[in-house]
């Protein structure tokens, strides 16, 4: 029958009642305490055992005011809640409703949750398949293009003064490849580590860092005339010296190649605190400024928004992305054309 809008099946005792919910499968149902062969509390309790492969809720009713004991009883044999006669029919229809649309409600989210997680485990695999192929590709590429360019050296001592103009252009064109390429493989396969195992933290100086990163860079440093200007209060992070160096020395590079040749180039590295377990690092230039449209499309793996004629291989912000990322932290981009730009990312604090 229906009633109240609700399609409605009656049992008149326990065994009937377990029979009529293991047939219809009901989104709930009402259940007295007192049934003339089976306890309420018994038939709650294998419902909810029995029918575990379809949620049910089971709304408990008894005809007298529930002893705490009896209460315990029922919500710790499965009752999703209960009513004590006399009931208002107004509010067990309310009831039913509001609880109806809770269980879709939960309903929905579990398997929101189970998608999400079916989601998360095949970008998972396919992040590690990526990972997998990057690496043995990069790595199997090395030796035959150190092939290539050790022929290519040894080609052009026999031949060099052989070569007139175009055909010593056209040949330092074929060089300046596959050193490109090399610089390619490298960064690659950097990239592919990134994140494949767990990042081997420890209390790591920011300043050591630093002075590591511009220590690698100083000859590009002196020959652009750059001024580098470090905090001296840089704090102790939790993180890989090394990577994390490797992210300071990528932001310098990239300041020291994208300048303004009028203006001498200044980068600043700083330091603050972004909560109470992180702090904020920051690597500001006076360079040309990177336009907002570009802010995030810059962190992508071969993303350059310069030709050729600026030397790269478009791995190195996608490298520091991975590289914060697998720390925990994230990193962005502030900037505008013409007033230069402050990279910043954020570590936890030691």
């Amino acid at each position: 029958m229906t009633t109240a809008g609700f399609t409605v099946y009656e049992a008149g005792s326990g065994i009937e009642t377990l029979e009529l919910v293991a047939a219809r499968k009901p989104d709930l149902v009402l259940l007295d305490v007192h049934l003339p062969d089976i306890s309420g509390f018994e038939v709650c309790r294998r419902l909810k055992q029995e029918m575990s492969d379809h949620s049910v809720i089971v709304l408990q009713i008894t005809a007298s005011a529930i002893s705490p004991t009896n209460a315990t009883t029922a919500l710790d044999g499965g009752a999703d809640a209960y009513l004590t006669e006399p009931i208002d029919p107004d509010v067990l229809v309310a009831t039913v409703r509001a609880m109806l649309r809770l269980h879709h409600a939960e309903r929905a989210l579990a398997h929101a949750n189970r998608q999400l997680a079916i989601t998360n485990s095949e970008l998972v695999r396919s992040n590690t398949d990526l990972a997998h192929f990057a690496f043995a590709a990069s790595h199997d590429l090395q030796e035959p293009l150190r092939t290539i360019s050790i022929y290519l050296e040894l080609i052009q001592k026999v031949i060099d003064r052989k070569l007139d103009g175009p055909e010593r252009e056209y040949f330092d064109l074929v060089l300046s490849s596959a050193d490109r390429m090399r610089t390619l493989i490298w960064d690659l396969l950097a990239y592919s580590q990134v994140g494949r195992d767990a990042v081997a933290k420890s209390v790591v100086n920011l300043g050591e860092v630093a002075d590591w990163a511009v220590t690698n860079l100083r000859e590009g440093i002196k020959e652009s005339g750059t001024r580098i200007e470090i905090a001296e209060d840089l704090p102790d992070v939790l993180g890989d010296f090394s990577q994390l160096g490797q992210v300071f020395q990528n932001l310098i590079s990239n300041a020291l190649k994208y300048r303004r040749n009028s203006t001498p180039p200044v980068i600043q590295i700083r330091c603050a605190k972004h909560s109470e377990t992180e702090w904020r690092v920051s690597i500001s230039d006076n360079g040309p400024g990177i336009a907002r449209e570009y802010h995030e499309e810059i962190f992508a793996p071969f993303k350059r928004l310069h030709g050729s004629e600026i030397r790269g291989s478009g791995i190195g912000l996608a490298l520091c992305r991975r590289i914060i990322e697998s720390h925990g932290g994230r990193i962005w981009v502030d900037s505008e054309i013409g007033r230069g730009a402050t990279f910043s990312f954020t570590l936890a604090a030691s």
